[in-house]
């Protein structure tokens, strides 16, 4: 059959002849065009974005993030718990609520006296004063399995401890031989305990800081079951200076703000205490509560509320919680004996 040209047929014609007459432009052919593209489209991407684009599953990949630092745990009205000492039957006991008080324990169940309870910052253990083995020594209960162990060793009779930020460390008041008790420390589990600060008068109440570089307590004056507030630095335990002014009527528990710049204290003739906060750059006091006989305050962990003790309802002490302003108090506790001495924590 004779070669093809525009759909006509030729005759007599040479096949080179043919082409040149009526030969097209050079072309080259489409695969390569197409492979050329495709050479070039991924020499304009960056090699490291090719490495790290690969996903050959198809999978939407977030980008990469920093680390994010963990939430606090929540610490308003219902959160936390709140260790205290709890008068039952002939004994002080060791007890523990829910802040909005729900699951109730009772800790200790001892034929002899524990006080001044202190909940350690992971908020896993309660250590305490107790004289279960003749005076008054420290001892430790770990809430996960009730195991309690003994930290002091007859070194005196010993109240008030209380907890470094780092949970590292105890500050209590030790009161041994005829020296006015004073500030000791000790390291988690009861090694080397040893004097921090030899008062000139008995320490009644210790409470270690926020940021763990000051110790405030409470110390006698001439007047009975009147006391001062000192500060101490932990690196210099020399430098105790008094911070209260004009007042003959305070009592002996303290507790910090979250936040450093303030302390709870009770004040008042005996049978009248009400709670104060304290202003650590002024001096000055801001009442907290206005009716009952009050004590022993101290904040939630987030510094919104506080909870004390109080005698307003009935003859015995109850616990109660308002807010961090002094109002919108509720009652937490009312057993038929006194509950007092709380600490709020985790």
């Amino acid at each position: 059959m004779p070669p093809v040209l525009d759909g006509k047929y030729t005759s007599g014609q040479k096949k080179g002849f043919l082409f040149r007459e009526k030969r097209r432009a050079p072309f080259l052919p489409v695969s390569l065009i197409i492979l050329a593209l495709i050479i070039l489209g991924f020499s304009l991407i960056n090699p490291i974005q090719q490495i790290t684009n690969i996903n050959p599953q198809n999978i939407t990949v977030p980008p990469p993030t920093s680390t994010a630092t963990p939430l606090p745990r929540p610490t308003d009205v219902h959160g936390g718990h709140i260790v205290f000492t709890c008068t039952r039957g002939s004994y002080n006991q060791i007890c523990m609520i829910n802040a909005d008080g729900t699951g109730f324990r009772q800790l200790t169940n001892d034929t002899t006296n524990s006080y001044y309870p202190a909940l350690s910052p992971e908020g896993d253990s309660v250590v305490y004063a107790s004289n279960r083995n003749g005076r008054f020594d420290l001892f430790m209960l770990t809430l996960a399995t009730s195991q309690i162990s003994q930290l002091t060793y007859s070194i005196g009779n010993v109240v008030s401890p209380s907890f470094s930020p780092d949970g590292k460390q105890i500050v209590f008041v030790n009161h041994a031989g005829d020296s006015p008790s004073a500030l000791w420390l000790t390291d988690r589990s009861g090694r080397n305990p040893h004097v921090l600060y030899a008062a000139p008068k008995d320490v009644v109440g210790a409470a270690w800081s926020p940021d763990g570089n000051i110790i405030a307590f409470a110390m006698s004056t001439a007047v009975r079951f009147a006391y001062q507030i000192f500060l101490l630095d932990v690196k210099n335990p020399n430098s105790a200076r008094q911070i209260t002014q004009g007042r003959s009527d305070i009592g002996g528990s303290l507790a910090w703000s979250p936040d450093g710049k303030s302390l709870l204290i009770f004040a008042g003739p005996v049978d009248g205490r009400r709670i104060f906060r304290l202003d650590l750059a002024n001096g000055a006091f801001t009442p907290l509560t206005f009716d009952g006989n009050s004590a022993s305050a101290y904040y939630s962990t987030d510094g919104q509320y506080i909870v004390y003790n109080s005698i307003r309802n009935s003859t015995d002490a109850n616990l109660y919680i308002m807010r961090a302003d002094g109002h919108s108090t509720r009652q937490l506790t009312r057993d038929s004996e006194p509950d007092w001495q709380p600490e709020w924590g985790w």
